[in-house]
This record gives structure tokens, sequence and C-alpha cells, in this order.
């Protein structure tokens, strides 16, 4: 009886395969830190919008000015909701938020201009300095409104610290309480997630 041949791989086989294998991963690795960093920009800008939202609405629901805090000095992206004049009903932590929830790498800043009608070309074109006006915060009403004596915060820039080619997202307060997030490098006119 002939004995069966063995099938398998050989050592050059197999070299070649991992050698392959790593090149691949060199040309891709730049791209998914990239990805990385942007998700945790994302990420960032998302909880601050929704914390903002979430002050909007439980000042309306409590009937009470209700305030969103920045709480973080350095840009790290924590925060906490509470209201302004605490009672039995409206306490003084109503919500809060910590950056180790997956954004160690960006970094807010915040404003307080309120900007020009109209808003001049490029008016999000330059980014604010991480941790710029910080902590700071915003008080809305019982009506869902920031009153002008309470504007804080109309603007607030997240970048990020490991890669500056990350994108940069815009969250924008109007004293009406408005709360919108904007990519600065979209054109409005063109697409609905830009910013002018």
């Amino acid at each position: 009886m002939p004995a069966a041949a063995q099938k398998g791989v050989s050592l050059i086989e197999l070299m070649i395969g991992i050698a392959v294998v790593g090149i691949l991963l060199m040309i891709g690795l730049p791209s998914f830190g990239l990805w990385m960093q942007n998700t945790q920009n994302r990420t960032a800008a998302e909880s601050i919008l929704n914390g903002l939202q979430v002050a909007r609405m439980e000042a309306v629901r409590h009937n009470a000015n209700v305030r969103f805090s920045l709480t973080d000095a350095s840009g790290l992206s924590s925060w906490t909701i509470g209201c302004v004049v605490v009672t039995a009903e409206c306490p003084a932590t109503i919500q809060t938020r910590t950056w180790a929830d997956g954004t160690a790498n960006a970094r807010a800043g915040a404003d307080s201009t309120v900007p020009p009608s109209p808003l001049p070309a490029n008016y999000y074109a330059t980014a604010l300095a991480a941790a710029a006006g910080l902590p700071n915060g915003a008080t809305f009403d019982g009506m869902g409104r920031m009153p002008n004596v309470n504007i804080d915060i109309s603007r607030v820039d997240i970048t990020n610290v490991q890669i500056a080619e990350a994108r940069r997202y815009v969250v924008t307060v109007s004293s009406e309480g408005t709360v919108r997030m904007c990519d600065p490098a979209l054109s409005l006119a063109n697409n609905s997630q830009g910013c002018q």
C-alpha cells in the first residue's frame, strides 16, 4: 500500500502569510487610530448635547431653574445637572456623567459669546482651546430658555489631544434653549450636520 501524501503549509508559506498580515496591519493602524479618536470626540459631544437637553427638560418638568455644569477644569467631558434652588421636588444633583465613560482624549472648550445674527462666514472655523472657559455651565428656566443673565455657555467645542486631525464637533445653545451639535467641517447648505 502506498503511503498517503500529507498536506500542509510549509514554513516559507507560513512566513509569507504572516508578512502579508503584518503589512496590512501597518497600513490600517493609522486609519483605525484616527477612527477611534473621532469616535471619542463624537461620544463627548453627544454626551454634552444630551446633558444640555436633559437639563432643559428637567427645568420644564420642575418649573424651576436647572443648571448644566461642565465640571472638569482640564476640559474632560464630565458634567452634572442640578436645581439652582434645592427643594424636596428639585434635588441638587439630578444626573452626572464622568469622562471615564469612554472619552479620555476628547477635550471641551466653552465660550459665552452670543453669536451674531446672521453668522459671518467661517464663524466656527477656529476651534476653541481645550479647557477654555471651564468649569462653566448653562442655566435653563422653567420655560426651557436661558435668560440673558444666565448665558454662561453658548458654544462648546470638542477637540482631541491625541490626534489633531480628529474630527471636531461644536455644540451650540441659544438663548431660547435650543441645543444643537454640528460639524464645522461641513457646510450647512449641503449637509444638515454642518454648522453654517
